[in-house]
């Protein structure tokens, strides 16, 4: 049986977020198939290492199989170690894994010379990487929004000098080395038709990328709704996500509080309840944002129970102001068969066309009336509600990834193991 490597930038269990849960996900499906696969995720910068590492400690074993490495930060513009020795650490990590299939879903905190250095010392393994964002295109953080806070639509030499304050040739540099860099991939993955398009008015080629939703593990099985509970959900909205200024979550108070101030002209009451972000958070970022009466903070959550806390919702809100690849919290309320408010941006247009309700992004009225518009109408819910379909669980993931990237459970590489 060949030996799968699935790197990550980061740990679930440290930190949730989309890329990191595919990966694992991926990682947990296939060793429950009795598969040899190993998962390797890291901390995202001397702050979560400082937090979760001894000062001499390098690695967390989470399992025999599933591991955390300890990460000492990188040049985002560059994506390389500011020191050598910590490339050559992490490159002699996964190097002594001996992989014959290594997929990456990212490179932050690996770097592209550690991916650079295992490709030539393993020139007849596979290698994949899932492009979760567009880190390559853009050098803000993967998210193509300006400085300014404006969408950015388009790299260009001249218009990343005018954001990151660099010059243009930098530009022109950077993109040729991360065309380098994606070249080294046998197969190059995205979770959306959005993030491929960009990629290819880039510069790669057409069909050098696939398209493959990210898999979801979920219960399956829903139970019938009467009217009255149809009309008790049309009322109760909710929000899934963390505390980052780029998910809009202002956006969703402040149009919290335009409802607020019109609640009397409508019969019903409203709840807005807030998972995965609590009050201290929230206020830490915008502190002088007041958050109305109908608005509570529920804190944390298992990600394991995601799906059926949101089978308690009518309707479920992703404000995000970026573009947003294949927001895992899409696939969630598909799962959930709740339908979404979404921003009509990236993936999330793409991820909501045909169901739910779009709204202008970073606009706090136009959200405010998407809200009031589906309110308390149990027709609307029950309609939308038929337009939902399942998302790609991870069985079906997996047959499209063999089948995408040509992988075979036989042995692939016949070398001898040394671990």
């Amino acid at each position: 049986m060949s030996r799968t490597v699935i790197v990550s930038h980061s740990h679930p269990n440290l930190r949730y977020g989309g890329g990191e849960v595919a990966a694992y996900r991926q990682f947990q499906h296939l060793l429950s198939l009795g598969e040899d696969v190993f998962f390797i995720g890291s901390t995202i910068g001397p702050e979560d290492s400082a937090r979760y590492f001894d000062p001499s400690q390098q690695v967390i074993s989470f399992g025999p199989r599933d591991f955390c490495l300890r990460g000492r930060g990188m040049d985002a513009f560059t994506m390389e170690h500011a020191e050598i020795r910590d490339e050559d650490w992490i490159f002699e990590f996964l190097l002594a894994l001996q992989g014959d299939v290594y997929h990456f879903h990212h490179f932050w905190n690996i770097g592209a010379g550690t991916i650079r250095r295992l490709r030539a010392a393993l020139p007849q393994a596979k290698f994949i990487c899932t492009l979760h964002e567009l880190t390559a295109i853009c050098a803000n953080h993967g998210q193509m929004v300006k400085r300014s806070g404006e969408l950015c639509h388009a790299a260009s030499e001249v218009a990343c000098a005018a954001c990151i304050a660099r010059p243009p040739i930098d530009f022109v540099l950077r993109q040729t080395r991360m065309r380098e860099l994606l070249d080294l991939f046998d197969h190059l993955l995205s979770p959306s038709e959005f993030l491929r398009r960009r990629f290819e008015d880039w510069g790669l080629a057409p069909g050098r990328i696939a398209v493959i939703e990210n898999g979801l593990a979920y219960p399956t099985g829903f139970r019938p709704e009467t009217e009255a509970e149809l009309l008790t959900k049309s009322g109760r909205f909710a929000f899934f996500g963390q505390a980052t200024p780029t998910k809009g979550l202002d956006v969703l108070i402040r149009a919290a509080s335009l409802i607020e101030a019109r609640k009397e002209a409508f019969d019903m009451p409203l709840s807005l309840e807030i998972h995965g972000v609590d009050k201290e958070g929230f206020a830490r970022i915008w502190p002088d944002l007041e958050v109305p009466d109908s608005v509570h903070f529920r804190g944390s959550y298992r990600p394991q129970d995601c799906v059926e806390i949101m089978r308690g919702y009518g309707w479920i809100i992703i404000p995000s102001i970026w573009w947003e690849n294949s927001p895992v919290v899409i696939q969630e309320a598909r799962a959930a068969g709740t339908p979404m408010i979404a921003s009509d941006i990236g993936g999330m247009a793409e991820k909501t066309e045909g169901w739910g309700v779009q709204f202008r992004a970073g606009d706090p009225v136009a959200l405010a009336d998407a809200i009031l518009s589906v309110h308390g109408n149990v027709e609307t819910l029950t309609d939308q509600k038929c337009l939902i379909t399942a998302p790609l669980n991870l069985a079906g993931f997996v047959e499209i990834w063999r089948s995408t990237c040509h992988i075979s459970r036989k042995d692939t590489i016949a070398r001898e193991r040394k671990m």
